[in-house]
Parts: C-alpha cells; sequence; structure tokens
C-alpha cells in the first residue's frame, strides 16, 4: 500500500465516528460463552477432585458463592443504568452548553463504549451463572466461575473510575477545551503538514476547455451529508489516470445536497464513473473539531458564541476559547505562508481555505457579539497582536482591518473616556491589568 492509500486509509478509520453498539454486544456474546465455559471447567475440577479423593476450596460453600453470583448481578445492573444517566447527562450537558460539535467526541471516545459493555457483560455472565446454579441437579460448586465474576466487578470498578473522569472532562469546560484543542492541533498537522508535497500536474491529454460533466451527490451516503474528508491523492492519481481534470466543488465541512454539484470534470481518455470519484470522500452527521482546523476553530467561537449568550453570560469561558484560538492561528499562519499555491493545470483541484478566511471563522462572530463585554474585546486585541507576530506581512491585513473597525466602534459601546480608553487596550488576560499587554510590544506589526 503507497503512502497515500494509508494516509486515506487512517484518515477515514480517524474520523469516521464508531457505531456505539458493536462493542458492547461483542462483549455481551463474549460474557455468554464464558457463561457457559467456566461452569464447564468447574465441573472438570469437581470431578477430578472426586477421583482424587479430595475437596479444592473446602472453605467455600455453594450457597454463599450462589448468593455472591447474585449480588454482584444486581449491583452491575444498577451500575448500568448510572452509567447510561451519566452518558446522557453529558451529551446533554454538551448540546446545550457547549457545542453540538462535542456530541461526537462522546461517540468516539472507547471509555463510553467498555464502560457501557463491561458492565452489561458482567450483569449477564453472573445472571447467567446464577440461573445454571438454580436449575443444574449435577453436584458442583462454581469455583472458579466466582473468581472470574469478582475479578469482572474489579475490572467494572475500574471503568467507573475512569467513566466518572471522563464525564467530568466534559463538565469541566477547561479540560474539554484542551481536549479539543489537542484535536484541532492533530487536524492542522494532517491538513497542513510542514512538509507538503509539491502539487502535480494533469496528464496531457486533458481537454481543460471542454464542457465539464457535472456529477451530483445522488443517493445520501449513509453516514450522512457534510462532507469531512476528501483524498487528494486518490483523486489526482484517478485524473492521471483517466486523463481527466477533476474539481470538487463542495469544501470540507458542506453540507451536500442530494442534486447539489459534487464533481466538475473534463473528461479525458476515459471518463471516470461516479463510484470511482465518491469512494475517495468521506461523509459524516457532524463537522467536528478533528476534522480540520477549520471544524475546530468553529468548534471554539461555537462554546464562546453560548458563553456570550445572555442565557449564560460567562465572558470568562469566552476567554478560554480565545486562548485556544490564538494557539491554532498562530499554527496555522506559517503552514499557509508556505504552502505551495495549486496551479491551473493540476490534475485534481478543490477549494481550499485561506488565511482570511481562517481569521474570519475564528473571531469574527466572537468581535461582533462581544461588543459589549470588556474582558472578551481586550482578549480579542490581544490575539490580533500575538498573532501578527506570526504572520507575514501579506497576512498582517485581515488583523489590522479588524482591529480597525473594532476602535471605530468602541465609542459605540463605551462611550466614557475611562471605558474607551480601556477597551483599546489589547490584554492576554482581558482583564488582567489595567495598562494591558502594550508595554510587551504586541503592537508593533499594526
Amino acid at each position: 500500500m503507497s503512502r497515500g492509500r494509508w494516509k486515506w486509509y487512517l484518515t477515514r478509520h480517524r474520523l469516521r465516528a464508531p457505531r456505539l453498539w458493536p462493542l458492547p454486544v461483542a462483549l455481551l456474546c463474549a460474557a455468554l460463552f464464558l457463561s457457559w465455559l467456566f461452569p464447564l471447567i468447574d465441573r472438570e475440577v469437581t470431578y477430578y477432585g472426586d477421583e482424587l479423593g479430595k475437596r479444592f476450596f473446602v472453605h467455600l460453600d455453594s450457597g454463599s458463592m450462589s448468593t455472591l453470583l447474585s449480588a454482584v448481578a444486581g449491583g452491575m445492573i444498577t451500575l448500568t443504568g448510572l452509567v447510561f444517566t451519566a452518558i446522557t447527562l453529558a451529551m446533554q450537558f454538551g448540546a446545550s452548553q457547549l457545542s453540538v460539535r462535542v456530541v461526537p467526541i462522546l461517540r468516539q471516545d472507547p471509555v463510553m463504549r467498555w464502560a457501557i459493555g463491561t458492565f452489561m457483560a458482567t450483569f449477564v455472565y453472573t445472571l447467567m451463572i446464577s440461573v445454571r446454579l438454580a436449575v443444574s441437579q449435577e453436584d458442583y460448586r462454581p469455583v472458579i466461575s466466582m473468581f472470574f465474576a469478582i475479578l469482572l466487578a474489579l475490572v467494572c470498578a475500574v471503568l467507573f473510575f475512569a467513566l466518572v473522569a471522563r464525564v467530568t472532562t466534559v463538565l469541566n469546560s477547561g479540560q474539554l477545551l484542551r481536549y479539543l484543542a489537542t484535536e484541532g492541533r492533530k487536524a492542522v498537522d494532517r491538513t497542513h503538514p510542514k512538509d507538503a508535497p509539491a502539487e502535480e500536474a494533469a496528464a496531457p491529454d486533458a481537454r481543460p476547455d471542454a464542457e465539464p460533466v457535472v456529477i451530483r451527490l445522488g443517493t445520501p451516503p449513509r453516514h450522512g451529508q457534510t462532507l469531512i474528508a476528501c483524498d487528494d491523492h486518490g483523486l489526482a492519481r484517478l485524473a492521471r489516470r483517466t486523463g481527466a481534470r477533476i474539481q470538487l466543488v463542495p469544501v470540507t465541512g458542506d453540507f451536500v445536497a442530494q442534486q447539489a454539484p459534487l464533481f466538475l470534470v473534463h473528461p479525458g481518455a476515459k471518463p471516470p464513473d461516479r463510484m470511482g470519484l465518491t469512494r475517495h470522500l468521506l461523509f459524516g452527521t457532524t463537522y467536528s473539531a478533528g476534522t480540520d482546523p477549520a471544524g475546530a476553530l468553529r468548534a471554539f467561537v461555537d462554546i464562546a458564541l453560548k458563553a456570550l449568550s445572555p442565557a449564560i453570560n460567562d465572558p470568562g469561558r469566552a476567554v478560554q476559547c480565545l486562548d485556544h484560538i490564538e494557539d491554532l492561528l498562530v499554527m496555522i499562519a506559517p503552514r499557509l505562508a508556505a504552502r505551495r499555491p495549486t496551479g491551473p493545470s493540476a490534475a485534481f483541484r478543490h477549494r481550499t481555505r485561506s488565511w482570511p478566511d481562517y481569521v474570519c471563522i475564528a473571531t469574527d462572530e466572537i468581535r461582533h457579539y462581544s461588543g459589549d463585554s470588556m474582558q472578551v474585546q481586550r482578549r480579542l486585541r490581544a490575539l490580533y497582536a500575538t498573532v501578527a507576530q506570526a504572520c507575514t506581512a501579506e497576512q498582517v491585513a485581515p488583523l489590522r482591518s479588524r482591529l480597525a473597525t473594532m476602535d471605530a466602534e468602541v465609542g459605540t459601546h463605551w462611550p466614557q473616556d475611562l471605558d474607551g480608553r480601556l477597551a483599546r487596550l489589547p490584554d492576554s488576560q482581558g482583564l488582567g491589568t489595567e495598562p494591558g499587554d502594550t508595554g510587551k510590544g504586541l503592537t508593533s506589526r499594526f
């Protein structure tokens, strides 16, 4: 497998949200199998002891072991209900108080799926052992079955602590924002690598002047209609092999309607078919933080906007979001400056986000809805000043224009001289100090 194909395989595996039920069902089937296997081993141990004239584990009573197994079964079904309650609470809080883009993170979290499956599997295992003891007429003691049930109970205890820690992470906005930032940095490394290869030209028999063939989405994909990734290298190879010139119409994150144009294809010697093109695309239900840098920035902006809403009114959380937005923009700026532009003769082309696009996604809505929050306004000014230090001279222009707009709106929101003066000062903590960060030389690029 070539490097490009392997990279696309890893991308699909990472971005495609796993289903919630396969792992719990697999664990449940394993529990049913073990509930048959261990009683069989217990019988063999009992028969072996009878042949030797010995009785193993003489201090263990069958009735007491049956009572213990029943207690474990009852505790596990209660714990499973608690797990469902915790997951429901985390998803409800994440969707209502933070952003709907947080919900896919919970679905992909392995602790959630392992906890559900292990708790239910332990309940089924102990229940089946208890039923076998109740209906069996054979004289054997479930010693090994009981020890394994105790081991499962200990595993469930560890998973319960891990589940509590995971739910606490979701309910703690600071830890959740740090998790989103980690996903965003991974997305930057994946979509804007430092060693980006040069663009390859199209096959010489392509006919750029021919009328392009419009290929539409058609039947909605099973996993959703939001474009979350495309295989650039695979589509480029397909274009070279068929002698065509291919253009992807939607940009990553777009919702693609059934009859919306998906590809514009200038036919070559062998026009590519629709299935051959769409297998290089990955669709999903939500444009989440791990999809690409814009998805991570969008998640932070959604959380900041909810924090700035009158119902929540938490500017401190918005400042936390700006901290991570600044970190991502500083990481993105030099990589975009070093990116080679795609030539007009490239075999495969698609729209990519420019530096002004990222600045717009990351700051414009927060700038618009935080006009009455001096804390957020000062932190946003510090963001522009800090990001400017990582930009080239051409990249500073979008930052300078937004800062000028903020200066023009100060008099509207802060008519008093003191408030107006404070609102114009950048501050990396929002309201860390009265003079702000002007003494650090952060405004030199403006």
